[in-house]
């Protein structure tokens, strides 16, 4: 049973906590891929903390039905005594109905979140074959192996799928110069070498299925910056930083028409923070601390569990007081 407490408490901690001190530690964005895994990794540790704690529950629950007796010690018994009703049809029913709908919702927020993932994956699959009409081409035609459509809005972006694709609207073209233009396209197949689609499906989706929560709300949304700012580095290491940031301020002037032109699945140059990029890019900041103040916030987020199973694999009984 404190086994299960422990975890809770320890998911509860971090979703608190986590929020305030990764947003400080990853703000500057001096070090993005050790942002984004910091917060994948609380994210993750939140999310396993809370499903162990259930099953175990669970587990220990069906385990103890009806089989109270010498055999079983600790919280087994107190579990099984409970579902008999030995402290009460009040405890009997709360603790009943709290794992049954504990159980619920983590079935429910699972399916959710496949289906989220889905819906994702097909439309931008429907985006990309509608490019594809409009273009005329199955195959890239366009600098750089891109398919270019007639928009006014100054768009490039790319489109997860079988082949992969990146679509430069001809507002763009126009706007940018060849280097400019070899600067954005160099940032969008670094989020396709870097399967970025994947990371911001699934934040995105855990912000959707978990609304109240700022671990996840506020996640999704830094860990997205934090992926622009990564192939904002991929390219400056391409081409210069000063022309990333030419690019990215000529893809930045607003559109005559409201109208977006990229998809919601779709990756976008100049999609968000800009001038937050355009700033870093222009001031680097120093990566050394960043990573120094990533992993001291990170670091008891993996060493906490792994000394709490280490605890009760050494002192058994402390599992079940």
């Amino acid at each position: 049973m404190n086994l299960a407490v422990c975890l809770l408490a320890y998911a509860v901690s971090l979703t608190v906590l986590g929020p305030a001190v990764l947003s400080r530690v990853t703000r500057a964005g001096a070090a993005p891929r050790w942002g984004i895994g910091a917060w994948l990794t609380v994210m993750g540790s939140v999310l396993l903390a809370a499903v162990a704690a259930v099953t175990l529950l669970v587990s220990q629950t069906v385990a103890s039905w009806g089989r109270i007796g010498p055999i079983l010690t600790g919280c087994m018994a107190g579990l099984g005594m409970i579902a008999r009703g030995g402290y009460g049809q009040f405890v009997q029913v709360a603790v009943l109905t709290l794992t049954a709908m504990s159980t619920l919702a983590v079935i429910t927020l699972g399916t959710r979140a496949a289906l989220a993932l889905h819906r994702m994956r097909r439309d931008s699959h429907d985006h990309v074959h509608a490019v594809r009409i409009a273009t005329g081409d199955s195959t890239p035609r366009g600098p750089g192996g891109t398919f270019v459509i007639d928009s006014d809005h100054r768009g490039v972006y790319c489109l997860a799928g079988r082949p992969h694709t990146i679509v430069v609207t001809r507002a763009a073209l126009d706007a940018l110069d060849d280097a400019q233009l070899g600067a954005v396209v160099a940032h969008e197949r670094a989020h396709l070498r870097g399967r970025h689609h994947l990371i911001l499906a699934l934040t995105r989706s855990l912000s959707t299925l978990l609304p109240r929560l700022r671990l996840f709300t506020q996640g999704a949304g830094d860990v997205a910056r934090l992926l622009e700012m990564r192939a904002d580095d991929v390219a400056a290491r391409h081409h210069s930083p000063d022309t990333v940031v030419d690019a990215l301020l000529a893809l930045s002037v607003p559109a005559r028409t409201t109208t977006a032109a990229a998809p919601s699945a779709a990756l976008s140059a100049a999609g968000m923070a800009v001038t937050q990029r355009v700033e870093r890019l222009l001031f680097p900041p120093t990566g050394i601390k960043a990573r120094i103040d990533l992993i001291t916030a990170t670091g008891p987020v993996l060493v906490g569990p792994v000394l709490a199973v280490a605890l009760m694999m050494t002192e058994p009984g402390m599992a079940c007081l």
